[in-house]
């Protein structure tokens, strides 16, 4: 298509016909990586009814409470005028054009300018009788303006995406991620779908700069206001996900031509992990060629028919959200903060006989928990974030317990991947002094129990597998920061704890069910599993000690006897068999990455949410 014929598609096409929408947005992301723009201004004009323009208008700011808010205003259609020299569509006294927009909605006023960017072309040519169209009309170009909010005047400097989309409807279904920092380069991902569901899809995935990346990816959306996006090939696999918080996104619920409601919801501080492993022929193991984080300055959007948890929508005859916050959990009788003493953590494993046989290994009930230490720095009570380690600090966590590994790591894996995975567990919690001759006795303890989520960063486990003592690497695997998220406050039954309650632990990945099961199944007695924490510790438990009693089955990484055996004869050393782990994390949708979100819920023990990050 002509640059002339392109200029041509960023004016209006309406020409009185109905049903039709038209709309021009921009995004202007701040280079801080904090802060963002977000405005649109459109044209609706049903099939029935009353036609109207609006201008809607969003601001997030990473640094303040909150940090996303939006508003907009609407008028009747002929308040609108269109293709008024350079000027595209002004209402009121907003107006967009191909290299500036300046408007205003309530508490947000706006004054941006954009130069330069790189030529984007549109997935759907012009001439195709489809519902709906969009042209590019600035991506990757030089922002700069002010933004003022409640009368304070913020300087805006950064990178800006500007569109223009027209049609007889609406698609229903639309992922799209756009993140101009991440590495070297700039990637976006753009999937719609002319149903509600995602079968009949088109999608592409762009990553410009020095290493540049194509392909057509299969594409997902997740409640957690996550986007992820796979592109497979027999030697190349590219995974690019990105994500936000509900708290971070703004929702705007949008009228279609035939009188259904869609559910926008639009985060520009969100964040972005982009993996990419290569392998030398079908079948061989894929080998990590390049990882890319961004935490911050990304655009990431979810249209779909239902509204997703957590994000406040502006409905679509109003022009504010609903103000007030979610109330919080009402805090319960028999609820006690965690102790300030934070004491020290024994991590029980193979306490459940169905985690036992997934792992491939034997059941011995005559045998004691296996155990280790999880260091102190990993426990985070209450609900939040955990960073996964990057490949220099799994380097930096394998060489304090084994110097010599570091010049091994650095010629064998250029990047290494965490190969995170959850254990849903419940903790016990020492209140107080814990006399042991009254557990052996059956005697109630000031014990506490919390749901508890051990995380796990695998490569660094199995780097142990062959060892004498493998416990020092599980202990090395789980002890980076905030490792291990627990219930916000302990659940202390009145007059102590004799034995472990009955309760359901449950665990779920993006919503889905990961493990359920009852405490009942753990195959040692109450006084086994305290006799086995004091063992390890060499002293009688005291106030802010914590026990994990270990996980059900259903964790991510799971291995048959037969696999584990097939693994044995293949890989007789253990930097073959991470190797192979990273191989199978490359094509695994049961092992976490950036961008997850898991929650353990354990009953009267409580519940935790944690999102992973970069």
């Amino acid at each position: 298509m002509s640059e002339g014929m392109g200029k041509d598609l960023d004016r209006p096409v309406w020409r009185g016909q109905r049903p039709w929408f038209e709309i021009w947005f921009a995004v202007v992301l701040d280079e801080s990586k904090r802060r963002a723009l977000w405005i649109r201004q459109t044209m609706f004009i049903p099939r029935s009814g009353t036609a109207r323009a609006t201008v809607w208008g969003a601001w997030f700011d990473a640094d303040t409470a909150p940090p996303s808010r939006a508003a907009k205003r609407f008028a009747p259609l002929d308040t609108a005028v269109v293709d008024e020299g350079e000027t595209l569509i002004r209402t009121f006294d907003s107006r967009l054009s191909r290299t500036a927009a300046v408007g205003a909605v309530e508490g947000l006023s706006w004054d941006v300018a954009w130069t330069g960017g790189r030529e984007a072309h549109p997935d759907l040519p012009a001439w195709l009788p489809a519902p709906t169209h969009a042209r590019p009309i600035a991506h990757d170009a030089e922002a700069t303006g002010t933004v003022t909010i409640d009368g304070q005047r913020i300087e805006l400097r950064g990178r800006a995406f500007a569109m223009h989309q027209w049609g007889k409807r609406r698609v229903p279904t639309l992922h799209w991620i756009w993140a101009p920092w991440i590495g070297d380069g700039s990637l976006e991902v753009t999937a719609i779908s002319l149903r509600d569901t995602f079968s009949l899809g088109l999608a592409n995935l762009r990553l410009d700069g020095p290493t540049e990346i194509r392909g057509r990816p299969a594409t997902a959306a997740h409640a957690n206001m996550l986007v992820t996006s796979t592109v497979a090939g027999p030697r190349r696999l590219v995974h690019a996900r990105a994500w936000a918080e509900p708290a971070e996104t703004v929702g705007y619920v949008y009228r279609d031509t035939d009188d259904r409601d869609l559910m926008i919801a639009q985060s520009d501080i969100g964040s972005a992990l982009f993996e990419v492993y290569t392998r030398s022929a079908p079948g061989a193991p894929w080998h990590p060629s390049d990882e890319r984080r961004v935490a911050g300055g990304v655009a990431v959007e979810i249209h779909q028919r239902a509204p997703l948890p957590g994000v406040q929508y502006i409905q679509w005859d109003a022009t504010t959200r609903p103000e007030g916050a979610p109330e919080p959990t009402p805090r319960r009788a028999d609820d006690v903060d965690w102790p300030e003493e934070r004491g020290s953590i024994v991590a029980l494993g193979l306490t459940y006989g169905d985690h036992v046989r997934e792992t491939g290994q034997k059941l011995d009930p005559t045998a004691p928990p296996t155990s280790f230490d999880t260091h102190a720095r990993a426990l985070a009570p209450g609900d939040g974030t955990v960073r996964v380690p990057d490949t220099n600090e799994l380097f930096a966590a394998l060489e304090e317990v084994e110097p010599a590994l570091r010049d091994i790591l650095n010629v064998r894996f250029k990047h290494l991947p965490a190969v995170m995975d959850y254990e849903g567990e419940l903790a016990l919690v020492a209140l107080d002094e814990i006399d042991n001759a009254a557990v052996e006795a059956g005697a109630p303890q000031p014990f506490g129990l919390a749901a508890a989520n051990d995380l796990t960063a695998r490569i660094v486990q199995a780097f142990g597998e062959t060892v004498e003592d493998p416990q020092r690497y599980w202990a090395a695997a789980k002890s980076f920061p905030r490792f291990l998220p627990v219930a916000p406050r302990v659940w202390a039954p009145a007059g102590g704890i004799s034995a472990l309650p009955e309760l359901t632990l449950t665990t779920h990945v993006n919503g889905d069910v990961r493990q359920k099961a009852s405490t009942k199944l753990v195959i040692y007695g109450f006084p086994q599993i305290v006799g086995a924490a004091t063992r390890h510790l060499g002293r009688p438990l005291r106030r802010g000690d914590v026990i994990l009693t270990g996980t059900p089955s259903g964790v991510g990484l799971r291995m048959s006897p037969l696999k584990r055996k097939v693994a044995e004869l293949v890989a007789k050393d253990r930097f073959r068999k991470a190797e192979l782990l990273v191989s199978t994390f490359a094509t695994s949708t049961a092992l976490l990455r950036a961008g997850d979100v898991i929650e353990v819920d354990a009953g009267p023990a409580g519940r935790v949410r944690t999102r992973l990050v970069v």
